[in-house]
């Protein structure tokens, strides 16, 4: 099946800080190293990232003693409204995929919300957990970070 044709992976989710802060918390190394990879407790090896469109990412962690590089490109990056970025995990056979962010005032919060498309089915229900943890670590992060 083409995972082209599957329903996507959305995430809602209010977000206590205002939009310009929390776009660029997907977009900035260090707040990217504190907050997107907490869940697992992974090590950071290396981020790097600038943040326009077109230009590709990496985000290289130590998980559990193994390497793992999340790359993508950078598609649409216009602040603090919407993010676009291909995603990929290093060399699964889940290949690239592209997740889209919306980021909507909502008084002082932000209602963001994440969609990932092309995941295949084998893959969704971990896709599906893995954004609610990234995202639930960043709202964490912004908390703190008020």
């Amino acid at each position: 099946m083409n995972s082209d044709s599957l329903e996507p992976v959305r995430i809602y989710s209010n977000v206590r800080a205002k939009p310009e802060k929390v776009f660029d918390a997907w977009l900035d190394p260090k707040s990217i190293g504190q907050w997107m990879f907490k869940p697992w407790d992974d090590k950071i090896i290396k981020i790097k990232t600038d943040g326009f469109p077109d230009t590709e990412f990496s985000f290289l962690v130590e998980r559990a003693g193994e390497k793992i590089n999340h790359v993508g490109t950078y598609i649409e990056v216009r602040r603090p409204h919407r993010l676009v970025f291909t995603w990929g995990v290093g060399n699964s056979p889940m290949g690239d995929s592209r997740v889209s962010i919306d980021f909507e005032p909502n008084g002082e919060d932000t209602y963001m919300t994440l969609t990932h498309r092309g995941v295949d089915a084998e893959y969704k229900n971990r896709t599906q957990e893995g954004w609610d943890k990234i995202i639930a670590s960043l709202q964490s992060a912004m908390t703190e970070h008020k």
